[in-house]
């Protein structure tokens, strides 16, 4: 008669020890990915300053580069760079101070790069960064100079808004160079013919004030 022979308790034990084994090394193994991968993510979201500050160049480089009309020089004023920004990219309804859908758009397209610039190197070379506001020449002056502050400080809150989110290093560099000013029917648009351009003047300016060299 044959007899069947059955596993040994030693022999299922063993096998069970050998599984148990290689499931603790695979979950081992993917811990320790895991670890390094969240560990790279925080790296990557939380870099300091320091190391970003080196990569954008200064006001001063960017306006040395006669190939980008992003900046120029004020006349008289060599300390002061003017951003260059297309016509209806922030301006204004009649008597209103609430950003447009266009100007929002152009603010969280553009302004992380103007932080970038404002803040390299620390913000070393730079005293200030200006949102001058303006109005027609529609109006009481009172009410104009006031009109004009709320529209320098309506950018200035969707600015800093937009750099806390999209550029967390050079938020509280910005929010210390950033400054809403309010400037009235001052420095008002023309047409071709000399006739004041209302709808054009309604507008908001940038302008970098650097430290003296």
């Amino acid at each position: 008669m044959r007899h069947r022979t059955l596993p040994s308790v030693q022999d299922s034990s063993v096998s069970s020890s050998a599984v148990s084994s290689g499931v603790t090394d695979l979950m081992t193994s993917l811990a320790v990915i895991f670890i390094l991968l969240f560990t790279a993510y925080v790296n990557r979201v939380h870099e300091s300053p320091e190391s970003h500050a080196q990569d954008p160049p200064s006001p001063r480089e960017e306006g040395q580069q006669l190939n980008r009309p992003l900046l120029k020089h004020e006349d008289r004023k060599p300390e002061v760079l003017a951003v260059s920004i297309p016509d209806v990219a922030l301006n204004f309804d009649f008597g209103e101070s609430t950003l447009l859908p266009p100007a929002e758009a152009f603010l969280s397209e553009t302004m992380p790069h103007y932080a970038a610039m404002v803040c390299a190197q620390g913000g070393k070379e730079v005293e200030a960064f200006v949102i001058e506001g303006y109005t027609d020449d529609l109006g009481d002056d009172i009410r104009n100079l006031r009109l004009s502050q709320e529209r320098s400080f309506a950018v200035l809150a969707k600015s800093v808004e937009v750099v806390r989110e999209k550029l967390p290093w050079a938020y509280e560099c910005f929010l210390q160079k950033a400054t809403a000013n309010g400037r009235g029917r001052q420095n008002l648009l023309r047409d071709a013919v000399g006739d004041p351009d209302r709808e054009r003047s309604r507008r908001v300016m940038f302008k970098i004030h650097l430290r003296p060299q």
